[in-house]
């Protein structure tokens, strides 16, 4: 895919995704969550927007710092608050998406350790 048509899947999906939407309609039906930190993998559009929901839920003041947009892959890196008892700490974390014909088909998440409880 070019860049201009993985720009175009991200942007549905992330507008999905703000509008609560069901943003797993841009996932592939063989999607996959990897938490880098920790090997665990979490597998199909359902699971993943699950747990997607329940990440988002869990972290607060979520922030983008970059986005990065290339043929069949994006990257997004962001920060979050480290919760009340480190109120002054962020946590940084980066997010890798693969794209292929419209559909999201993985993402590698890095830096958020352990996973939630979907």
């Amino acid at each position: 895919m070019s860049t201009e048509q993985t720009k175009q899947t991200m942007d549905r999906y992330f507008t999905l995704m703000g509008s609560e939407g069901d943003f797993a309609r841009c996932y592939a039906a063989d999607v996959t969550w990897l938490v880098a930190d920790t090997g665990e993998i979490v597998r199909g559009p359902q699971t993943v927007r699950n747990y997607v929901v329940t990440l988002h839920a869990r972290l607060t003041d979520m922030q983008t710092l970059n986005f990065v947009v290339a043929d069949d892959h994006s990257y997004l890196e962001g920060d979050c608050s480290a919760g009340r008892s480190r109120a002054d700490e962020r946590i940084h974390y980066c997010v890798a998406y693969d794209i292929d014909g419209g559909l999201i088909t993985a993402m590698r998440c890095y830096g958020l350790g352990a996973p939630p409880t979907p």
